[in-house]
C-alpha cells in the first residue's frame, strides 16, 4: 500500500494529504494534537499489521532558511521522511511526514534552496522523533546497549544494540565551569594495574566528570580548568594533594573520616599480626600443645610402555611436526589438517609420539587371581587398585572399576556382596583454646568500637587482648582518635597527638606522623563536617555499570552512562 503522491517522487504540486487538509479538519481536532507543539498536523492514520502509519506535513505555509534566517514561501520540491515515534498502547508508531524544500530569494545566502524543518519533535538526518531518542538514551544508560535494545522492542521501538551505543556516544556531557564543592576518588579499571578517578559535585549530588587516570597531573589539569572550585574533599592520597597544591590557589581540603578511620584500623590489624605470638601465648598460657608429625607418602609413577607398531596417528603426528617446522600454530595446523586444535596443540608440544592406551597394555590377566581372592575376602576394589599399583598395575581407577564390576553389587565404589564397613576411628581431640584468625579478631574490634554487642567468645578474646599493654595502648589511642574526628573540636586533635607523640609503637607513630602531614586536611573534617561518602557511592554505582557492559565500556561511553542519568531523567 503506497501513500505518497506519485509513487514518491519528486513534485512541485501540491500533494493529495495537503488538499485535504485544506477542506478536512477532522484530523486536527483529533490525533493531531499530538503534534501540535510541533507544527506538524497529521492528514490520515491507518492501522495495519500491528503497526499505526501517521501521514503528517507542516502546519506553516512558509519555511525558515536555517542558513540565513529568511522566510520564503515558494516551493521548490517535496520528499518523505519515514520517522519511528514512541509506540501507541504496545504497537510501533510510524510517522510519514512530507517535507516541502523551499527557494531563498536572499542574495547574501550560501544556499539556494533548503528543506523545512518544523517543530522541535523532528531534527534533520533523524529517524526518530526526539521523545523517541529520549527513550532509547534513558534506557542506553541504565542498561547495557543489548538489554535496552531488547526492552525498547517491548515498547514497539526497534533498534540494534549499535546504534543504542552510537546514540549515547554522540551525546556530550556539561563542562560544569560553575562548580564550587567536589568531592574526588579513585576507581579501577583493573584492580591492581590501572586506576581512574570520579569528581562529584556536592553541592546537587551528582557525578560530573570521570578522568582516565589518578595521576596528579591529569587532576590538576581538570582544576585548572575549573577555576570556581574551592573545597575538594579526598581520599588520604597524596597525588590529589599535590595537584590541588600546584593549582596555587585558597583552596580548602577535607580528607575523608572514612578514610582516617581505616587508616588506623589497618594499624591496628597489622599490630596484631605483627605481634600475634604474644595474643597465642595470652590464649594458651598454662597449656601444653603436643606436636603430632604426619609422614607424607607418594604415589609410585605408572610409566607408559609406547607401542612400536606404525598406525594412523604416527602418519598425523609426522604432518603436524613437518607444518610446525615451517612455522604453523597449532591452530591453522589444525584447519589444514581436519583435525582438533587440542590435539594439534598436544602433537606440537611433544617430541615423540608416546604409544596407544589400551586394555592390553594393562595386563588384567596377570592380577584377575589376586584381585577375585582379595575381593572375596570384603576388602573394597579401591584398596585392591592401590595394592596392585604398588605391584606394578598402570591402569587407572575408573577402567580398572569397569573391568571388574562383576565382583560388585553394584554399589558406589563396586563393593562386594559380603563387604562390611572398617570400625569407626575415633576423632582427634584437641582441648587447647582456640585462636582466632587476625581477620575474626579485627572484626571484634570494629563491634567493639562501633558499640555493638559483643557475644561471650568474643568478649574473651577482646579481654585477652587488653591484658596485652601494647594492644591496650594502641586501642585506646583508636578510641580516642575516633571521638576526636567524629566531634567538633579541632584543638582535641592536638591534644590526642600530643599525647600519643612518644609512644613506642611503631604502627601509632607512623599514623600520627601522616597525620601531622595533612594536618590542615584532617582539621578541616572536623571544622566542615564534609564527608567522602557520596563519593564512594558513586563509585560503587561506577563498578555495576562497568561490570553490565561486559568490559567493553570505553572512558567517554563510561562517562556518558554515569553523569547524563541526571540530566535525562530529571
Amino acid at each position: 500500500m503506497s501513500k505518497y503522491p506519485n509513487g514518491g517522487k519528486v513534485t512541485t504540486k501540491k500533494s493529495e494529504f495537503r488538499k485535504a487538509n485544506e477542506t478536512n479538519l477532522l484530523c486536527d481536532d483529533g490525533i493531531s494534537q499530538i503534534y501540535l507543539s510541533s507544527e506538524l498536523v497529521i492528514h490520515e492514520a491507518v492501522h495495519e499489521g500491528n503497526v499505526f502509519h501517521l501521514y503528517a506535513s507542516s502546519s506553516l505555509d512558509y519555511g525558515i532558511c536555517p542558513y540565513c534566517g529568511h522566510a520564503s514561501s515558494q516551493v521548490h520540491s517535496r520528499y518523505f521522511r519515514t520517522i519511528q515515534d514512541m509506540s501507541i498502547l504496545g504497537e510501533r508508531v510510524i510517522l510519514h511526514l512530507e517535507v516541502r524544500k523551499f527557494f531563498c530569494h536572499n542574495d547574501d545566502c550560501r544556499r539556494k534552496t533548503f528543506a523545512e524543518q518544523p517543530g522541535n519533535e523532528v531534527f534533520r538526518y533523524r529517524r526518530r522523533t526526539c521523545r523517541c531518542e529520549r527513550a532509547v538514551a534513558r534506557h542506553g544508560i541504565t542498561a547495557s546497549s543489548g538489554s535496552a535494545s531488547r526492552l525498547l522492542a517491548h515498547m514497539g521501538i526497534f533498534i540494534s544494540p549499535s546504534t543504542v551505543l552510537r546514540d549515547l556516544h554522540r551525546m556530550r556531557t556539561p563542562g560544569y565551569d560553575d562548580v564550587e564543592e567536589v568531592g574526588v576518588d579513585d576507581w579501577a579499571w583493573r584492580k591492581g594495574v590501572t586506576y581512574g578517578s570520579i569528581i562529584i559535585d556536592y553541592t546537587n549530588g551528582w557525578p560530573i566528570d570521570l578522568l582516565g587516570d589518578r595521576e596528579t597531573e591529569g587532576f590538576r589539569e581538570w582544576m585548572e580548568q575549573h577555576e570556581n572550585v574551592h573545597i575538594v574533599s579526598r581520599d588520604r592520597s597524596t597525588d590529589y594533594s599535590s595537584a590541588i597544591a600546584s593549582t596555587e590557589r585558597r583552596i580548602t581540603e577535607v580528607a575523608d573520616k572514612f578514610h582516617l578511620v581505616k587508616n588506623i584500623t589497618d594499624r591496628t590489624t597489622k599490630l596484631i599480626a605483627e605481634n600475634y605470638a604474644d595474643y597465642r601465648l595470652a590464649v594458651r598460657s598454662g597449656e601444653k600443645s603436643p606436636v603430632n608429625t604426619t609422614e607424607a607418602t607418594k604415589a609410585p609413577l605408572a610409566t607408559d610402555c609406547p607401542s612400536k607398531k606404525p598406525d594412523s596417528r604416527e602418519v598425523m603426528f609426522k604432518e603436524v611436526k613437518e607444518l610446525q617446522r615451517k612455522g604453523f600454530k597449532p591452530t591453522p595446523i589444525a584447519k589444514k589438517l581436519g583435525i582438533a586444535r587440542q590435539t594439534a596443540t598436544k602433537y606440537c608440544k611433544m617430541e615423540s609420539l608416546p604409544g596407544r592406551n589400551s586394555k592390553l597394555r594393562n595386563e588384567y590377566y596377570k592380577y584377575d587371581a589376586y584381585v577375585e581372592r582379595e575381593a572375596a575376602s570384603g576388602k573394597p576394589l579401591s584398596v585392591i587398585h592401590q595394592e596392585i599399583s604398588q605391584m606394578g598395575f598402570s591402569g587407572s581407577l575408573t577402567p580398572f572399576y569397569d573391568h571388574y564390576k562383576y565382583l560388585s553389587d553394584g554399589h558406589r565404589g563396586y563393593r562386594p556382596k559380603n563387604w562390611k564397613p572398617d570400625p569407626k576411628k575415633e576423632k582427634p581431640q584437641d582441648d587447647r583454646s582456640e585462636l582466632l584468625p587476625v581477620k575474626s579478631i579485627s572484626s571484634v574490634i570494629d563491634k567493639m568500637l562501633k558499640g555493638k554487642d559483643l557475644d561471650e567468645s568474643q568478649k574473651k578474646t577482646f579481654d585477652t587482648l587488653m591484658s596485652l599493654g601494647w594492644f591496650k595502648e594502641m586501642y585506646e589511642a583508636m578510641e580516642g582518635f575516633c571521638k576526636v574526628i567524629k566531634g567538633n573540636k579541632t584543638v582535641e586533635l592536638v591534644r590526642w597527638m600530643k599525647r600519643y607523640w612518644k609512644t613506642g609503637i611503631q604502627s601509632l607513630k607512623t599514623f600520627i606522623i601522616g597525620i601531622k602531614k595533612d594536618f590542615q586536611a584532617v582539621r578541616n573534617t572536623i571544622r566542615l563536617n564534609i564527608t567522602n561518602g557520596m563519593t564512594e557511592g558513586f563509585v560503587n554505582k561506577l563498578k555495576v555499570v562497568k561490570r553490565s557492559m561486559y568490559g567493553r565500556a570505553g572512558l567517554e561511553l563510561l562517562k556518558n552512562k554515569l553523569v547524563l542519568e541526571h540530566i535525562l531523567f530529571n
